[in-house]
């Protein structure tokens, strides 16, 4: 009975491989954690905050016959009874709204929000 065992190459091949899957894994556990509503702590993510202009490109939303661009300050009612208050970053276009409070990146699915109140047109 012959054994044979693995090359150091084919190892090497095996690790690249499953580091790519591993990579795409956690995108995708991202962009999937990004369909509900989550809280990303400001400190954290401080460096990030660009590519949450470009993950959410939309500059204006119309919520309830009321018009919303980006950059202004707003107070969001989720259904869940909590309450964000920060600048409005933009929608994906997928149900998604971004913004961004004194400490934390928030998104949320567009259907799990009761209300949307204008604070400030700091444009």
């Amino acid at each position: 009975m012959d054994i044979e065992f693995l090359t150091f190459g084919e190892i090497i091949l095996c690790m690249i491989i499953s580091f790519f899957i591993l990579i795409f894994l956690k995108a995708f556990m991202l962009f999937r954690k990004l369909s509900r509503e989550c809280e990303y702590p400001i400190k954290v993510f401080n460096s990030m905050v660009k590519d949450f202009y470009l993950m959410f490109p939309k500059e204006v939303i119309m919520f309830r016959g009321n018009i919303y661009k980006r950059g202004m300050l707003i107070k969001v009612t989720t259904l869940h009874k909590k309450i964000y208050e920060g600048e409005f970053v933009g929608f994906n276009g997928k149900d998604m709204i971004c913004i961004i409070t004194k400490t934390a990146i928030v998104t949320n699915n567009i259907k799990n929000i009761k209300d949307i109140i204008l604070i400030s047109n700091k444009q």
